[in-house]
């Protein structure tokens, strides 16, 4: 009798192990996570003339999605421990709006010129960034005469940090202390270059990209001989020059390894794009991974030394002290088995949580360029499912546990 109870118990046991491993890793399943997780993103399905694009959280525990903005443009920066990120004012974006975790919205500030003739203007890119643990907000603006100027953007760049819990704005002046540090009498403007730069964890650091200009005469946008691409560095109240890159420029910064301050860039071969990393001592490493499994600064996590990145397979997690795959995530037959008709394409939307737990990502129709399904699953494989169909999506950004 005993050994029958025991026979009954086992087997019981048994079906709810594979009641477990059946329910606790389907496609459908949701997080168990304590807390709240996002992932926000454009969702341009509600297409009109102008082009807008409504901006959207998706909260991967209860699947709810709530629309937070709209606006025509799709810069989203990362997000910060705290749940905040930056995107642009829906009227001009020109101006930035922060979203915090609980839901308000907050204008962000801009510096106002004591001079009549002068004035603020801020880059559109490389946009804005929130560093994840001190809320602290960086940005580029022009200091510019719109009286004698014949662009906006063709005054005196400067780096602006704003700690915005206290409202106190830090103005770097970076033309001067840039022409410097390259040290060519012949360059006569300086401005930020490029889609991305970056702040490390504590917002102590930044990293950015200058590009340095001979203009004569004249101003003819057409006719502007590039000189050269500079990486800087702004840390302790001092700007200085990271990395001169001539004669092979640097063409794009890609990430950071926010653990261990490195920072990855692409690099313009005769005929082919080399990845290199410089680490915090300046020094520089080329990196055995293709420059096209790079798409966007989402890859890298925040928290660990980790970033997602495609491969011929499909997606996996690379570990950057190592620069190797460090697990397969999700294969394209196993995309094609559930979600058919879809392209296999590398592209910038795919993004990792700060944590590594999450990866979202987005692929287009085939035989489409501008409609894509956007997906999310864990780094264990489980919870894979869809949550946008057939729109013109932006970056995604996942946020960490939100208490």
């Amino acid at each position: 009798m005993v050994s029958a109870m025991k026979i009954f118990y086992l087997k019981l046991a048994a079906i709810l192990i594979l009641a477990y491993l059946f329910y606790g890793c389907s496609e459908t399943t949701e997080s168990t996570n304590a807390g709240k997780r996002y992932v926000y993103f454009f969702d341009g399905t509600a297409y009109n003339p102008d082009g807008l694009k409504f901006l959207v959280s998706h909260n991967l525990v209860t699947g709810e999605e709530k629309g937070i903005s709209r606006s025509t443009y799709e810069y989203l920066s990362g997000i910060s421990k705290s749940g905040a990120f930056v995107f642009p004012n829906e009227s001009d974006f020109l101006y930035s709006w922060l979203f915090s975790s609980d839901g308000t919205r907050l204008p962000i500030s801009i510096p106002q010129s004591q001079d009549s003739k002068m004035e603020y203007y801020v880059y559109p890119f490389p946009g804005m960034q929130i560093c994840y643990e001190n809320n602290r907000i960086a940005y580029f603006v022009s200091y510019t005469n719109y009286e004698n100027s014949e662009f906006p953007w063709a005054g005196k760049p400067k780096l602006v940090l704003l700690d915005y819990p206290q409202s106190i704005s830090k103005i770097v002046e970076l033309d001067a202390v840039c022409k410097l540090a390259i040290q060519d009498t012949s360059i006569n403007y300086i401005a930020p270059f490029g889609d991305n730069f970056f702040l490390s964890n504590d917002g102590t650091k930044v990293w950015f990209l200058l590009s340095a200009y001979n203009i004569t005469g004249p101003v003819d946008w057409n006719d502007i001989a590039n000189k050269a691409f500079y990486i800087f560095e702004y840390s302790n109240g001092q700007v200085t020059l990271k990395c001169n890159t001539l004669p092979n420029p640097i063409i794009k910064l890609l990430g950071a390894d926010y653990l261990n301050e490195k920072i990855f860039a692409a690099k313009r071969l005769i005929n082919d794009t080399l990845v290199i990393a410089f680490d915090k001592y300046n020094d520089s490493i080329s990196i055995n991974i293709p420059y096209e499994n790079f798409s966007n600064p989402e890859q890298f996590a925040k928290e660990k030394s980790e970033m997602a990145g495609w491969t011929d397979n499909g997606i996996a997690i690379y570990d950057l002290t190592t620069m190797t795959v460090k697990q397969s995530i999700i294969n394209w037959s196993r995309i094609d088995s559930l979600y058919p008709g879809l392209a296999h394409q590398k592209n910038k939307r795919l993004s990792i949580s700060p944590d590594a737990e999450y990866i979202s990502f987005a692929l287009p129709l085939k035989y489409s360029d501008y409609n894509y399904d956007l997906f999310v699953i864990k780094r264990d494989g489980s919870e894979f499912k869809r949550i946008l169909k057939n729109s013109s999506v932006g970056i995604p950004v996942i946020s960490c546990v939100i208490e």
